[in-house]
């Protein structure tokens, strides 16, 4: 469901980015159709969270998978030029929608997959969310060439049938026997502590607030990954024109490169789920680093692409490892708060890292920049400690 929502939602985004791109020549016109769908998690952060609390999360990914069709059908209904307009409209609009299900999906997982396949389950879960994406990215080009705009919207409709379906397949989570694990572990025979380590971790039952030490530290490392994706945002341009002094062919071929090392490294960290817990935590945040520096230290062509690719599969290493932490350790008091902010501060962070490291790009150089990304990246994990394993007082008590 993952896969086949992923990559109908971004055929049509990357779509409709070059088709405003084209119609406008405004750059910063498509590239805010792109970043458009981050928007509603950023604002509706609080609707988002009580969902979570309050739903059953098998419904809530139906609702929004068929929320998401209708709206897409009735784009289809609008008449001639206003489709454009509107169609930017709905990939805002649905971005809420997407959000909900993502979200609803981990707590779906975590529910119906016994605690020991929780984290390979998470995996297969961002492999296929991923390989959606690329494939939705890479079939754009093609199927713009031979559809129009409402074609591409109609082929969207017709993936988010398939998903559509595929969401009421999911199982009801009635009654789940992990959830009823966790709720006895934060209410039961520990007497008044627990209790109070839960209504203190949890986000005291309906806000946003993470209270418990361990989560934000995990939380503070999650982040790391949003720095290092705005940083490759700016990054996979900068570099071959910057750095190799190449042009917009060279361009090409780094967005290729990186796309595919980002895949493999979802790919590699199914395998090297069995090891992840053998290094300290932090090893995962700071193993990417010397590959980054090294690559724009290279200078040349053929070594800077390896050495770069290397950094992106142990980029996307250590956020599965991450994100797998964060749905491992929280209660499920917590986990709602947990993944609203997932939702909102992975995208914040994007955000703002882009911004911050454009502008010292433009400043001070790549070089320069990429150190300043390691010197965070190397403060951050010290702060945050460096122990093996991350337990929550909450969930152990």
């Amino acid at each position: 469901m993952l896969f086949v929502n992923a990559c109908g939602s971004f055929l049509l985004l990357v779509s409709l980015s070059t088709h405003v791109g084209s119609v406008t020549g405004s750059g910063l016109l498509a590239g805010a159709v792109l970043s458009a769908p981050w928007l509603p998690a950023l604002l509706l952060a609080h609707p988002l969270n009580s969902l979570l609390r309050r739903r059953a999360p098998e419904h809530l990914v139906r609702a929004a998978e068929a929320a998401s069709l209708v709206l897409t059908l009735a784009a289809l209904a609008v008449p001639g030029r206003a489709l454009l307009a509107v169609a930017a409209v709905l990939v805002l609009v649905r971005g809420f929608c997407e959000a909900l299900t993502r979200s609803a999906t981990s707590v779906v997982l975590r529910a119906a997959v016994a605690p020991e396949r929780l984290e390979r389950a998470n995996t297969f879960a961002e492999i296929g969310k991923l390989t959606g994406v690329s494939a939705g990215a890479a079939l754009a080009g093609p199927a713009a060439a031979v559809l129009p705009l409402r074609g591409l919207v109609a082929v969207n409709a017709a993936l988010l049938v398939l998903s559509a379906l595929l969401a009421w397949a999911l199982p009801t989570l009635a009654g789940n026997a992990r959830a009823k694990a966790d709720d006895a572990r934060n209410t039961g025979a520990a007497g008044g502590g627990a209790a109070a380590a839960d209504a203190g971790g949890g986000a005291a039952a309906g806000g946003l607030r993470v209270e418990d030490p361990v989560l934000r530290r995990l939380f503070a490392r999650f982040l790391l990954v949003a720095f290092w994706q705005g940083f490759h945002t700016v990054a996979v341009t900068v570099i071959p024109l910057q750095v190799l002094d190449g042009g917009t062919r060279l361009v090409g071929v780094f967005v290729a490169v990186s796309s595919l090392a980002v895949f493999a490294g979802s790919l590699a960290a199914l395998p090297a789920q069995r090891h992840l817990g053998q290094l300290p935590s932090a090893a995962w945040a700071l193993l990417p680093m010397p590959f980054l520096l090294a690559a724009l230290l290279a200078g040349r062509t053929a070594p800077t692409l390896v050495l770069y690719a290397l950094f992106l599969v142990l980029f996307e290493v250590a956020y599965v490892h991450y994100n797998n932490r964060l749905l491992a350790v929280a209660s499920a008091a917590q986990l709602p708060a947990v993944l609203t902010l997932r939702a909102t501060l992975l995208p914040l962070g994007v955000v703002v890292s882009i911004l911050a490291t454009g502008a010292l790009c433009d400043l001070a150089g790549p070089l320069p920049t990429a150190v300043a990304v390691a010197a965070v990246t190397f403060l951050v994990t010290a702060a945050t400690g460096t122990g093996q394993t991350w337990r929550s007082p909450a969930r152990d008590t």
